[in-house]
């Protein structure tokens, strides 16, 4: 499987027909977790990466209703019936991404910073949160000083012009042809 980064601009979703239409085709799972948040923008970041997953599931050619979604006891969400197919979900702001492989892997996205120093704390903290997803490592255990990053792992950072940060993490060196990403 090739590595694949979905995003989405969750504004779109502040349409409250298309929001209704997108959430009736969510798990029961994803509908608990959109429910659980109180902000509209929040529940609109979950939904996203729902749609993202549901979308990157069906690419794959699986049924994502024959799918036992679970969650580590860190708290990191996977297929437990379906061991090569790794994801990682990550949002900020307006925008939701969804990362899939046949590996360990780990994204996160981030609102960039204005001036170089800001820059370059938001590729920072974009490495930091991909790096603990992909290995199932706490955030705070690496925060702390306690852990470091494994050189085994890979960071593969771009920007799309719309003023976020997304980074990658995965065993392998991504290069152009290894990652697809698609806009949706």
């Amino acid at each position: 499987m090739k590595t694949a980064v979905y995003i989405l601009d969750t504004k779109v979703l502040e349409d409250k027909e298309l929001f209704a239409r997108e959430y009736a085709k969510m798990t029961d799972y994803r509908k608990k977790r959109i429910d659980s948040y109180k902000a509209d923008n929040d529940k609109r970041l979950c939904l996203g990466t729902g749609i993202l997953l549901s979308y990157a599931v069906a690419k794959a050619g699986l049924n994502e209703s024959e799918l036992e979604y679970v969650k580590k006891e860190s708290g990191m969400p996977y297929f437990k019936n379906k061991s090569d197919f790794h994801f990682s979900l990550s949002h900020s702001s307006e925008r939701a991404m969804c990362a899939v492989s046949s590996e360990e892997i780990g994204c996160d996205v981030e609102l960039a910073g204005n001036g170089e120093k800001d820059m370059s704390d938001s590729i920072d903290w974009t490495k930091i949160e991909s790096y603990a997803k992909a290995t199932d490592t706490p955030l705070a255990y690496l925060m702390g000083g306690k852990g470091r990053m494994d050189s085994a792992f890979k960071f593969t950072g771009f920007e799309r012009g719309d003023g976020y940060i997304y980074t990658v993490c995965s065993k392998q060196e991504l290069s152009d042809e290894d990652l697809e990403v698609v806009e949706l």
